[in-house]
């Protein structure tokens, strides 16, 4: 919203420095998001008259001129050629100075000079030259009743400096879309009375508005109240320049006295308006126009004011005669039924639309105006008539005209104002003070809230945002002063536990895996609908309702999906080696029902250390993720963990496992990404992902510690080359070995993978190292290889190795 400190001080006493109301609005709500002085400036800038033109005596493009300031005449050399004796134009005087064409440049300043052997005293200028719009190909012509030797500021009629404020407007306070609807706030601060134009009408003397126009709602749910006036005779040209001053200074060009007038009118009150040329709506049954507000026709084409052709369906409102759509309902009128210089008769609209509506016209078009911004946040349907009264009142005043009587008014259902009750008891209980009975009432009561009832408040149609008791404690709080309210020491809460337990033991968690080198990432919780799919089936994942967008319109049924964002958003940023964790919970459906769970999810991808003095270390692959994990689960206190290899690839994983506690309880999974996803997500190397259901690990960690004496006496290792087929695995492998029962048999570590010259097809060469120790004596070399037999034999015959 763009509002002008004069403007303001039109509806409302106050003597505050724009920087006071600036700090003012802040704290009342409005966030000030720019404020510049306007108006005044061109300071030694007169209207001079052209008196006699000759040509330069030494250049064939000047000319050598004579005219006169006001106060005498003075000569000046002048490069145009589109002006003649007698012209009015802009003069700069010797010592004033030009604008700068470019920010951070310094003024140019007029001297008086010879051009080429002829003195200059003075710079008669183009629009450009002065920072105005307008033709700068040659001089600025002004009006012929333009007065000599007046200031060029009060010419312009800016000769008053004003402030401009620009004002980021919340979504639930549409009435402060208005001048009015922010003077009523300075109003209620300082006490003063809200000075609201009186919209008298002159005498009809056209009629009866109802013989002129017909009014038809054919959905009375999209647009409520529909208020059509007539002004008959105007004469359509410039506005005055009150008027043009007055929308510039907020950045809205200048068309026309009748449309100016609408802008002017809804920046004032909040209502958008629209003017349409009345002998160009087409005639019904009845012999005179009918607006019909209705649905458009599923595909129906409508072009707008900006000659843009806008395809439409029946979830669009149109405004239309009996014939055709005249205009795109509260987001622009029609180019057929245009305000033109021909226009004499005007129809007036001033309508209330279903905000929703407007909304979804807006975006699905894509077509955003003033209006549109108002009726998509909701207007008060309760101002429509004094909104059409005075823009028939300023139309009169700027254009002429004899008005209809009377107004064609479609509001089959008029809203009422509501009452809310308010506990006097329970606003100093919130906020910490002590107002009495009376002072909370004056501050409602100064927002113009009626109050027929003690504790009862009526509240005004355009106050969508009070709808609670709370509410109207805000709005005490608003006017009393928030920085008034005195800091108190909270008090807080205890429970029944000293701490919270679940909440110590995640952070543990966190704690482990970020001092494992892990970076501690947080995700999103709704993600699209695609990257939920390559984590479970479709039937699992639990949709919105009403999503606000197509990558936002699931809750995630994994925490995978948002690492892999995190990995690519940080490639994107050159950051090509990034290792994350993330923990949080994830939603879907299981047996029909709806499950959450808290889960810890890895991703790593690219060096392991890239920063490294010993130089390239290699990159990540599989084994770095497991044992991470590894680490990660011993920490916390969770042992016999195995690892089940998948036979076929996902969605997600190209390989994969699961990770299992005690062989049976699957815990969660760890893999390979996809390298068609890799791709996709322009990920450099490939990338390793883990996911863990720390529910399930809370419940089975066993945090204590146990410790063992260190050996005091030593071991004995045997080494063994085994050939076995390639799809035997290392835990097969350890399980075998474990089932022998050797004695003595402390650890078993596999040292080398060998595939092949002199490997048979189909096998590969695994040599592992066994190691036995007594924790008493020292073994002798018969009961370890008696032992050593043992676990060679098993091998040999459970997973039929040869030895080499």
């Amino acid at each position: 919203m763009k509002v002008t400190l004069n403007w303001l001080k039109q509806y409302v006493d106050f003597d505050w420095t724009p920087e006071e109301l600036t700090e003012r609005l802040t704290m009342l709500g409005l966030e000030v998001e720019k404020v510049e002085e306007v108006g005044g400036g061109f300071d030694g800038v007169v209207v001079a008259e052209v008196l006699t033109r000759d040509k330069h005596p030494d250049a064939d493009k000047l000319s050598v001129c004579r005219v006169k300031d006001g106060e005498g005449e003075r000569q000046i050399v002048c490069g145009a050629d589109n002006f003649q004796a007698g012209d009015k134009v802009p003069l700069v005087l010797p010592g004033a100075s030009l604008p700068p064409k470019k920010e951070g440049e310094k003024p140019f300043t007029i001297k008086v000079g010879k051009i080429r052997g002829v003195e200059s005293h003075g710079m008669m200028c183009a629009p450009s030259e002065l920072g105005l719009e307008g033709d700068s190909s040659g001089l600025m012509i002004l009006p012929a009743d333009a007065t000599v030797g007046q200031p060029f500021a009060e010419h312009l009629g800016c000769a008053e400096k004003d402030v401009f404020y620009d004002l980021e407007v919340t979504p639930n306070r549409p009435d402060w879309n208005s001048v009015i609807g922010i003077a009523r706030e300075i109003a209620a601060l300082t006490a003063n009375k809200l000075k609201l134009p009186d919209p008298a009408l002159p005498e009809p003397k056209a009629g009866k508005a109802e013989d002129h126009v017909a009014v038809r709602l054919d959905d009375p749910e999209l647009c409520p109240r529909y208020a059509a006036r007539v002004v008959k005779g105007v004469k359509v040209g410039p506005s005055p320049d009150w008027l043009r001053n007055t929308l510039e200074k907020v950045g809205i060009r200048s068309i026309s006295n009748v449309v100016d007038v609408t802008n002017f009118v809804m920046l004032e009150i909040g209502q958008p308006l629209h003017a349409f040329d009345y002998h160009l709506i087409g005639k019904g049954a009845q012999g005179k126009p009918t607006i019909v507000v209705r649905p458009a026709a599923e595909g129906e084409k409508f072009t707008t004011l900006d000659d843009k052709e806008h395809h439409l369906n029946a979830e669009n409102l149109l405004i239309a005669d009996e014939h055709k759509g005249i205009a795109l309902a509260g987001v622009m009128g029609g180019l057929n039924t245009e305000i033109n210089d021909d226009t004499q008769d005007v129809l007036i609209e001033a309508a209330y639309f279903n905000p929703t509506n407007i909304r979804r016209t807006s975006k699905r078009l894509n077509q955003s105006t003033d209006a549109s911004y108002r009726f998509e946040r909701g207007c008060d349907p309760n101002i429509v008539d004094w909104a059409s009264r005075r823009a028939a009142q300023l139309i009169i005043e700027t254009a002429g005209g004899e008005l209809a009587e009377g107004v064609v008014d479609a509001y089959p259902n008029p809203v009422e104002p509501k009452t809310i009750t308010l506990r006097h008891e329970k606003v100093n209980q919130l906020l910490g003070i002590e107002l009495t009975n009376e002072e909370i009432d004056n501050h409602l009561k100064s927002l113009e809230l009626e109050n027929p009832a003690p504790g009862k408040f009526e509240i005004p149609t355009y106050r969508v945002d009070l709808k609670e008791e709370i509410d109207l404690v805000e709005e005490v709080v608003r006017l009393y002063g928030v920085d008034k309210i005195p800091a108190t020491e909270p008090r807080g809460a205890h429970g029944s536990n000293e701490y919270d337990s679940v909440h110590d033991q995640i952070a543990e968690a966190r704690r482990i895996l970020t001092g494992l080198g892990l970076d501690d990432a947080q995700g999103q919780t709704l993600i699209g609908n695609d990257q939920a799919e390559l984590a479970t089936d479709a039937e699992n994942i639990i949709a919105l309702s009403y999503p606000l967008s197509s990558d936002m319109n699931v809750l995630r049924p994994s925490l995978l999906p948002g690492l892999l964002d995190a990995l690519s958003h940080n490639l994107t940023h050159s950051n090509n080696d990034v290792s994350l964790c993330e923990t949080g919970r994830v939603f879907f459906k299981q047996g029909g029902e709806l499950k959450e769970e808290r889960r810890i999810a890895i991703a790593i991808t690219g060096q392991r250390d890239p920063s490294s003095w010993a130089g390239n270390e290699g990159k990540y692959d599989i084994h770095d993720l497991k044992g991470i994990l590894d680490e990660f689960l011993e920490d916390y206190g969770l042992r016999g963990v195995f690892y089940t290899r998948r036979t076929e690839a996902t969605p997600l994983f190209i390989e994969s496992a699961g990770i299992k506690l005690g062989g049976k309880l699957l815990v969660g999974q760890i893999g390979q990404l996809q390298p068609r996803l890799g791709k996709d997500l322009k990920l450099r190397d490939p990338a390793f992902l883990a996911e863990l259901n720390l529910d399930v690990l809370l419940q089975r960690r066993n945090p204590k510690n146990s410790f063992q004496q260190l050996p005091t006496v030593p071991g004995s290792r045997r080494d063994v080359a085994l050939l076995l087929p390639e799809e035997i695995t290392h835990e097969e492998i350890l399980k075998t070995a474990k089932k022998a029962k050797a004695d003595n048999l402390e650890s078993v570590e596999l040292f080398d993978i060998f595939r092949g010259q002199n490997i048979p097809e189909g096998q590969k060469s695994v040599a592992y190292a066994f190691n036995y120790r007594h924790p008493e004596r020292t073994l002798k070399d018969k009961e370890v290889d008696k032992a050593h037999n043992k676990v060679v034999e098993q091998l040999k015959s459970k997973l039929n190795a040869t030895v080499r």
